[in-house]
């Protein structure tokens, strides 16, 4: 008789376990989904701009009043791979250059001014990262930058300054960047 009751005292616990473990999933699931889209509108709030509407997630406008060379990037911890020497395809650049940060690919649009990059920059950009979505969507087929040969996804981009980064994926790394430069 007492291993009947001690089954009986086994299984009652275990109902009891089972049930608090799936209570605290479902607290843990909804604290995690909660606090997901208070976090991203907080750290699109410092200074930036949407290049476009219809680019809100993937574009982003920093620094207006600064100016920045291809050294300061390799300084923040961009690094170079490649100098494009023919740019006609990019209106108004002055410098186009490819490379990476934090495992991404990153391709560099050096302009004269903030408003050189504000608009021939974001109108070029948003060509080529929009052609990408014809293709297939946010993953789908890759794009390819500036006289690239590479395939490479660029998803996204950044005007930071005088300059416009386009993002492989999604805009994180460009923002990681542009942070990387101190402003």
């Amino acid at each position: 008789m007492s291993q009947v009751i001690n089954i009986g005292s086994l299984a009652k616990l275990s109902r009891w376990m089972l049930l608090a473990m799936l209570l605290g999933a479902l607290a843990m699931a909804m604290a995690c989904g909660s606090g997901d889209d208070d976090s991203s509108s907080d750290e699109a709030a410092p200074a930036a701009e949407e290049a476009d509407d219809e680019l809100a997630e993937v574009s982003r406008i920093l620094n207006p009043d600064s100016t920045y060379s291809v050294d300061d990037y390799i300084a923040a911890g961009w690094k170079q791979s490649k100098q494009y020497d023919d740019i006609s395809t990019v209106p108004e650049a002055t410098e186009v250059y490819f490379g990476f940060f934090s495992a991404k690919d990153i391709e560099l649009r050096v302009y004269a001014s903030h408003d050189s990059a504000k608009n021939a920059g974001v109108t070029d950009a948003s060509e080529d990262i929009d052609q990408s979505f014809r293709e297939g969507g946010q993953f789908g087929a890759s794009n390819r930058g500036a006289g690239s040969v590479a395939v490479t996804k660029f998803k996204a981009f950044a005007v930071v300054g005088n300059t416009v980064m386009l993002c492989e994926q999604s805009i994180d790394a460009c923002l990681a960047l542009s942070d990387a430069l101190g402003e």
